[in-house]
């Protein structure tokens, strides 16, 4: 079935940041038949939207580059889409960029393979130097042991940790870091912070805030990394 595959970037803020992943793609959904456009439904026993998510965001973590690829029937000018799901959508949901891609290109969840992020971490006796000596315990051994759904998990930082750092003035301390996903696992913020949090240097200190926001994601590729948009094409009717 032939189409058109417009890529959209989109925003979690403010108080959306609290809806979990299969409610983010129904409000989506939403929006999307709210703006009208021609989207593609497919085909089957239980037809639904021809639409694709970038990896799911951690309940509470903040973003504004998360993306999905929308299949249209017809060919929608690029500004006019955009539009019309701005104008859907609630302003903490809401689309900030688009663009075509080839409808043949690799699903969004799995292509998306390098993540930055950034922690803000408030509390009483966090300090920079105590947190960049936990954090650089954390990654001398190479992994974290966490558990998930009650069960113990293990995740290889020489796999998924690509870099690391620390800074900030004041009450806040900011943790930056950039993680690498595979099928071999992926690093989450929480894990990783929790880790730190742990370590005996922080007995005693108290984490009263703890902000979570991915500051951009992309694909590893050989030459580098490459942006979701850096596959735009130009589409004809």
């Amino acid at each position: 079935m032939s189409g058109f595959m417009l890529r959209v970037g989109y925003g979690k803020t403010g108080r959306l940041r609290y809806l979990g992943h299969l409610e983010v793609l129904g409000s989506i959904d939403r929006i999307v038949r709210r703006a009208g456009l021609p989207f593609a439904v497919s085909q089957g026993f239980s037809p639904h939207m021809r639409i694709a998510f970038s990896p799911a965001l951690p309940v509470g973590a903040l973003s504004e580059c998360e993306w999905f690829d929308l299949m249209l029937t017809s060919l929608v000018p690029v500004e006019e889409a955009l539009g019309a799901l701005v104008d859907a959508s609630p302003r903490e949901l809401a689309p900030t960029r688009a663009a075509y891609v080839d409808p043949r290109s690799p699903a969004l969840g799995a292509w998306l393979d390098r993540v930055d992020w950034e922690i803000r971490l408030v509390g009483g006796g966090l300090t920079v130097d105590c947190v960049r000596a936990a954090l650089d315990d954390v990654v001398s051994s190479g992994h974290v042991d966490y558990l998930r759904s009650g069960k113990p998990r293990t995740v290889d930082l020489r796999r998924t940790l690509v870099s690391c750092d620390v800074r900030g003035t004041g009450p806040d301390v900011l943790l930056g870091f950039k993680t690498r996903s595979s099928n071999d696992g992926a690093l989450r913020p929480d894990v990783l912070a929790g880790a730190i949090l742990g370590d005996s240097r922080l007995e005693g200190a108290s984490c009263e805030l703890m902000d979570v926001r991915k500051i951009g994601q992309w694909h590893e590729g050989e030459d580098g990394l490459i942006s979701p948009l850096d596959l735009a094409v130009t589409t004809s009717a």
